[in-house]
C-alpha cells in the first residue's frame, strides 16, 4: 500500500489521515485520503472495516473506502461478533446522538444502528465482544467494563492496564488480556486473573472458534492451548501491529500497509 498507514497506537490503535496516499475519490466510494482518523480496522466475514472519524467504511482497495452507514459518528470503538457490529464513540455534525454515544448495535451490517445503553455516559475505545461476552474500556474513567449479557448491564472491574483483550469465544467468562506485552488469563471475566508464562512480547491478540492469533515483532503466531505454547504462521517485512480476522479472513495490519489471508494463514497477499 505504499505509505499507507501510519499508526499512533493508545488505548485503540489510531490512524491518522496521513495513513493513506491522499486520492480523488472515484464512483465506487470515497477517497482515503478524506478520512481525518481511522481508529480502528476490523475483519467482517469476507470485508474489512473500518471506524473512523467520519463514521463505518468498508475498505475497497488502496484507494477507496465506501460508507456503510448514513448514520454520522466518530466510531472511536468497534467490534464484531458474527454478523453483529458493536460500536462506540461520538456524534458527529448534525447526528442525534447523545455525547458520548455509549453503545450501539447494528444487526444489519452497519447500515443502521440502535442504542443499547450507557448513552450519555460511556465512550469506549477498546471494545471486544465474545457475544454475550463483551469488554469495553471507558475513555473517560479508564475503567474496564465487563458485560455478560451482550451489552445490556456492566459492571466496573477498576483501571484498565490492559492494551488489548481477546475474549474465549466457546467459554463465558474466559478471556486473554495484554499487559506490557505478557498474556494475562482469567476464568471469570477479571474478577481475578494471573499470569500466562511466554517467552514472546505480543502486541496484539485476536480469538475466534478455533483460532487464537497473536502478534509479536515481525511475525503472526497461533496458539491450541489457550496461549501456554505458539507456533509461528508468518513472517513480514516489519512489525506488526495489529491482526484480526473472521472465519473467512485474517487481516494483519503493518506501520505501512495491510496484508490478507484467505486460506487459514497458509499464505498472505498485501491488499
Amino acid at each position: 500500500m505504499r505509505k499507507l498507514f501510519k499508526l499512533k497506537v493508545m488505548a485503540c490503535v489510531v490512524f491518522t489521515s496521513t495513513l493513506f496516499t491522499p486520492s480523488s475519490a472515484i464512483a465506487s466510494g470515497q477517497s482515503i485520503g478524506t478520512l481525518s482518523h481511522i481508529h480502528s480496522v476490523r475483519a467482517f466475514g469476507d470485508q474489512v472495516i473500518l471506524g473512523t472519524h467520519e463514521g463505518l467504511f468498508r475498505y475497497i482497495d488502496q484507494k477507496t473506502v465506501q460508507k456503510m452507514s448514513p448514520e454520522n459518528f466518530d466510531v472511536m470503538g468497534l467490534a464484531v461478533f458474527g454478523e453483529r457490529l458493536f460500536a462506540s464513540g461520538h456524534p458527529g455534525p448534525g447526528s442525534k446522538l447523545p455525547e458520548p454515544v455509549g453503545l450501539l448495535i447494528s444487526n444489519d451490517r452497519g447500515k443502521t444502528w440502535k442504542k443499547s445503553g450507557l448513552q450519555g455516559e460511556v465512550d469506549f475505545h477498546l471494545l471486544e465482544s465474545g457475544g454475550a461476552d463483551m469488554y469495553g474500556v471507558d475513555s473517560g474513567s479508564g475503567n474496564l467494563l465487563y458485560s455478560k449479557n451482550a451489552g445490556k448491564s456492566w459492571v466496573s472491574r477498576g483501571k484498565s492496564a490492559f492494551a488489548d483483550i481477546a475474549v474465549n469465544p466457546v467459554k463465558v467468562g474466559s478471556a486473554l488480556a495484554l499487559r506490557n506485552g505478557k498474556l494475562i488469563s482469567t476464568q471469570n471475566s477479571f474478577a481475578k486473573s494471573s499470569d500466562v508464562k511466554s517467552s514472546l512480547k505480543i502486541s496484539s491478540l485476536d480469538w475466534i472458534k478455533n483460532s487464537l492469533l497473536a502478534t509479536s515483532g515481525k511475525s503472526l503466531y497461533k496458539s491450541d492451548n489457550l496461549g501456554k505454547s505458539w507456533k509461528m504462521v508468518s513472517n513480514f517485512p516489519e512489525a506488526v501491529l495489529s491482526v484480526t480476522q473472521s472465519e473467512k479472513i485474517i487481516i494483519v495490519i503493518l506501520s505501512t500497509s495491510l496484508y490478507k489471508s484467505v486460506d487459514g494463514g497458509k499464505t498472505f497477499k498485501r491488499i
